[in-house]
């Protein structure tokens, strides 16, 4: 009997650790790197590459799409190169929210640009794109 009680007790434990993660970590359903948002909605997606124009500002967006993330505090930590560049924060206030931050990019700042999404601390994803002078 006591073998019994302990194993059910250890499956109960062992599957709510399991599950925890699971409710406290939401997902980004969409992102993308965009030239502009307009009316919360990215306007393009400006792909893998971005050329640096010559002696030009390049603003550059990134999009997200979160779900499942209401009353997380979540980060697009900004990188050129593994090196972190910015970080904007946001409040998440429902189950759908869409967020974006930009980053003036000029001459001198070529290289793998990346955004980390952060929940709460955690990275939970990572979009890269390059930014590139052939000049």
């Amino acid at each position: 009997m006591w073998k019994m009680l302990i194993r059910v007790a250890l499956v109960s434990v062992l599957s709510l650790s399991m599950a925890v993660p699971a409710f406290a970590q939401g997902t980004v359903a969409r992102a993308q790197f965009t030239s502009d948002v307009i009316d919360r909605e990215p306007i393009d997606d400006i792909g893998p590459s971005v050329q640096v124009e010559y002696g030009g500002i390049q603003r550059v967006y990134f999009f997200s799409d979160l779900r499942d993330m209401a009353g997380s505090h979540v980060i697009h930590r900004w990188k050129l190169d593994g090196e972190e560049q910015a970080d904007v924060d946001f409040d998440i206030g429902g189950d759908r929210w869409r967020v974006w931050s930009s980053k003036r990019l000029m001459p001198g700042f070529d290289g793998k640009w990346s955004v980390e999404v952060v929940q709460d601390d955690v990275v939970i994803d990572t979009y890269s794109f390059d930014y590139v002078d052939e000049n």
